[in-house]
C-alpha cells in the first residue's frame, strides 16, 4: 500500500501535464483533455479501496509507470482531435447553390485578322534630279543701234550723189600717215579717205569707221591739223576756198567719224545723220 501511492500521484500528475499540453494546442481538445482528467482522479480515489492483497498483487503485476504513463499519453493523443480536422471548402462550395460557375466560356477567337498590308509603297524618288545648268547663260548681244553696221563706202556714196561736189581723188596707204597724221591700220575699221583732184579747190571729204571708241581723240586730232593746213594753204589767195576751209565740220555717231569741207556743209551733215536714225 505504502509503495502504490507514490505510484498513483506521479501517473494522476503526467496525465494531468499531457491534458494541460493536448488544451493549449486545440481549442476542441478541451472536452477530452477534461474528460481524461476526471477518469485519471476517479481511477486514483477508486484505487486505495482494494484490499492489501490485491495492491501486493497489483505491484507485481502492474506495469511500470513509465509505461503507464506512455500508454496514457498514447490514448490521450489518439483520442484528441486534431485542430487542423475542418471542413473542408469543396464541400461547402458543392453544397452551396449560390455559388457563381467558376469558369467562364473558354471559346474565344484565338487569334485576331492578320490580313493587313505588310509594307508600305516604297515606289519613291530614290534620288533628286541633279541634271543642273553647268554654266550660267552667257547675256544676249544687245540689240545693235541703228547704224551700227552702215558700211562707210555708202555713205561716202550717198553724199557723193546727193551733193554737188567738184571732182574727187582717194588717198590710201603711206599718204594717209602723211596727210592726216594717224596710222589708218592701227586706228580704223575701215576708211575713206578723198581731196580735191585740182588744187585751186579746198573740198575734202573723209569717212572712217573706229576699231575702238578709245581711238576717237587720236583720230580728231589729225583730221583738225589736215583742215588747218587747208585753212593755211588757202589763207593768201582763193578767198572763197579759204572761206570755205574755215568752215570744216567733224561729225561723230558711235564709232563713225566724218570730215567734210565743202560750200553745202547743211547737206553733208543731214545726210550723214540720216544714216544712224
Amino acid at each position: 500500500m505504502t509503495n502504490s501511492k507514490p505510484w498513483l500521484k506521479t501517473a494522476a500528475s503526467l496525465t494531468i501535464a499531457l491534458s494541460l499540453v493536448a488544451s493549449g494546442c486545440s481549442n476542441g481538445g478541451n472536452n477530452g483533455n477534461a474528460s481524461a482528467g476526471n477518469n485519471a482522479a476517479s481511477s486514483e480515489t477508486a484505487e486505495p479501496s482494494a484490499s492489501p492483497t490485491d495492491a501486493a498483487s497489483d505491484d507485481s503485476a502492474s506495469p511500470s509507470p513509465t509505461a503507464s504513463a506512455d500508454a496514457t499519453a498514447t490514448a490521450d493523443a489518439t483520442a484528441s482531435p486534431s485542430p487542423t480536422d475542418k471542413p473542408t471548402a469543396t464541400t461547402e462550395a458543392a453544397t452551396d447553390p449560390t455559388k457563381k460557375p467558376s469558369a467562364k466560356p473558354s471559346v474565344k477567337p484565338t487569334a485576331k485578322p492578320t490580313a493587313k498590308p505588310t509594307a508600305k509603297p516604297t515606289a519613291k524618288p530614290t534620288a533628286k534630279p541633279t541634271a543642273k545648268p553647268t554654266a550660267k547663260p552667257s547675256p544676249t548681244a544687245k540689240p545693235e543701234a541703228p547704224g551700227d553696221n552702215v558700211s562707210v563706202a555708202d555713205i561716202m556714196d550717198k553724199i557723193n550723189g546727193d551733193v554737188e561736189l567738184p571732182p574727187l581723188i582717194a588717198v590710201s596707204g603711206e599718204q594717209i600717215k602723211d596727210y592726216y597724221y594717224f596710222d589708218g591700220d592701227e586706228l580704223l575699221e575701215s576708211g575713206i579717205f578723198k581731196q580735191a583732184l585740182m588744187n585751186t579747190k579746198a573740198t575734202e571729204l573723209v569717212v572712217v569707221k573706229l576699231k575702238s571708241a578709245d581711238n576717237y581723240d587720236a583720230v580728231k586730232e589729225g583730221l583738225t591739223k589736215r583742215a588747218e593746213d587747208i585753212i593755211e594753204i588757202f589763207s593768201t589767195y582763193l578767198p572763197n576756198q579759204y572761206e570755205d576751209a574755215q568752215n570744216y565740220q567733224i561729225l561723230r555717231h558711235g564709232n563713225y567719224v566724218l570730215l567734210s569741207i565743202s560750200h553745202d556743209q547743211a547737206s553733208i551733215k543731214k545726210l550723214f545723220e540720216a544714216f544712224f536714225k
